[in-house]
């Protein structure tokens, strides 16, 4: 009897244990709404939209929207935070970890060592790794990224190849219709932490030491441009040169010319005379022809 009751004691541990399992899958992908300031709206892909309150589940099949003036903060179970702008769209899977926006702007932060994250909007993709960002983007309009801390990376939807690396204290402007992306651009994150309504109308976030020792730091240094190869012109030897010059020889060492010798003396001349005529040059003059000699006279 002893053991029967071991065996079925443990058969509805287990049996427990399988049926709370997807329960807590899903509870651990699961978002809580953390603040709202005005209006903001659930969107469950299975229902019609209600309004947001404090606490709320927001579960990956449900989209979030911010109205006018708005905004919220959505918190999941390994402290990713993810806070909305005004006018914003958002919905998330992975935990949050991967945040679509179709319009407006969100603050995320990603904790290190917690398998990084993803942005996605209609013109950029926007990889990260244990960071805090602020990503503004609309249908048509240019997207925008600031970095905090950490270090982010941009491509095109359309180059997903092609990206630029971002880093604490730069900000990436990408124009709408953009082909190339622009190089990101050194920016004050002081101002941006006092100002920015994602940071000033919510508590501290918890990477919030980290932002303010990036701040500290100097800016980051341009990134490196290419150059071409190293071409000179080879005066001396009539040609292109693709390498460093030869170092030429000194010329050797000549007595100086005497001048005397070469130049003929200066004429000098009283001032308001005239210049003289230039020396006439001899003309030809034919031989005379001997006169003939007479004849003897008679003797």
């Amino acid at each position: 009897m002893k053991i029967t009751s071991e065996i079925l004691a443990g058969l509805l541990i287990s049996t427990a244990f399988l049926l709370s399992a997807p329960t807590a899958l899903a509870a651990s992908k699961e978002a809580r709404v953390t603040q709202i300031i005005r209006e903001v709206k659930l969107l469950p892909s299975k229902a019609a939209e209600r309004p947001a309150a404090v606490n709320d589940k927001v579960s990956e099949d449900t989209g979030v929207r911010t109205g006018g003036g708005a905004r919220s903060e959505l918190t999941f179970p390994d402290l990713t935070i993810t806070r909305l702008g005004s006018n914003t769209i958002f919905s998330f899977t992975r935990a949050g970890h991967t945040a679509k926006v179709d319009s407006g702007s969100i603050l995320l932060r990603v904790p290190k060592d917690s398998g990084g994250g993803t942005i996605t909007s209609n013109a950029v993709t926007v990889a990260i790794t244990g960071t805090t960002v602020i990503f503004e983007g609309s249908r048509g309009t240019k997207s925008k990224l600031i970095t905090l801390e950490g270090r982010a990376r941009v491509s095109l939807r359309t180059k997903p190849g092609d990206g630029r690396d971002v880093r604490a204290g730069q900000m990436l402007d990408v124009p709408a219709g953009a082909t190339t992306l622009p190089m990101p651009v050194n920016i004050d994150l002081n101002d941006v932490m006092r100002n920015h309504p994602l940071i000033t109308d919510f508590k501290p976030l918890p990477s919030r030491d980290h932002i303010m020792a990036a701040a500290q730091q100097p800016p980051p240094p341009p990134p490196p441009r290419t150059r071409g190869p190293n071409i000179s012109i080879d005066i001396f030897g009539g040609g292109f040169n693709t390498g460093p010059r030869r170092p030429t020889r000194p010329p050797r060492d000549r007595p100086p010319a005497d001048d005397s010798t070469t130049r003929p003396p200066p004429t000098t001349r009283s001032p308001g005379s005239t210049k003289p005529p230039p020396a006439s040059t001899p003309r030809y003059q034919r031989p005379s022809k001997p006169k003939p000699t007479p004849p003897p006279g008679p003797r």
